[in-house]
């Protein structure tokens, strides 16, 4: 996949450190993150129809081999992840990832299982602040899930995992 969405982020500051950084860290055998995108706000989880816990805001990551993994926590131990098989952007609002496979790990056990669907984000046109956000994945027994993702507002925090902080710019000499 190519990578689309972080260049619409391209101007945002990125941070390091805080409750972000800590979902970095790539598991042994898993690719290094590249970019790492927090975005505030709550969710909704419906599994054919039924409601299940949602914890969380919602966390973009595109890891250096370009695959990208958008995820919410479902209770204190559980992260459900969609993962891409490719991604677009019609408009700088609006941002498409189809489908390959959903990841379910649960205290630290991780289980994958092939999907169809997309996630669809809407934001504003810097890419700063992310409003809204469903994902829809169904898998071949026709499990249907469904998580909708409402921003709060906030301008989203991202981290570039292994890059030095940028420096602050100078002041003018004058």
């Amino acid at each position: 996949m190519r990578p689309i969405l972080p260049f619409a982020l391209s101007g945002l500051l990125l941070v390091s450190g805080g409750a972000l950084a800590q979902t970095t860290a790539a598991p042994q055998g898993q690719p290094a993150p590249r970019l790492v995108i927090g975005a505030p706000g709550s969710c909704e989880m419906r599994v054919n129809g039924d409601p299940r816990p949602c914890s969380s805001g919602l966390v973009y990551v595109q890891h250096q081999d370009g695959a990208v993994l958008i995820s919410v926590q479902s209770g204190a131990n559980v992260t459900i992840g969609f993962e891409g098989r490719s991604d677009s952007q019609p408009q700088r609002e609006r941002y498409i990832l189809d489908l390959a496979r959903m990841h379910t790990s649960v205290s630290g056990r991780s289980a994958a299982k092939q999907v169809t669907g997309s996630c669809e984000i809407e934001m504003s046109r810097d890419g700063r602040t992310w409003h809204r956000a469903t994902c829809s994945a169904t898998d071949r027994s026709n499990l249907t899930m469904i998580v909708t993702f409402t921003g709060n507002g906030s301008q989203v925090t991202a981290a570039r995992p292994g890059e030095a902080p940028a420096a602050a710019p100078r002041a003018p000499k004058g």
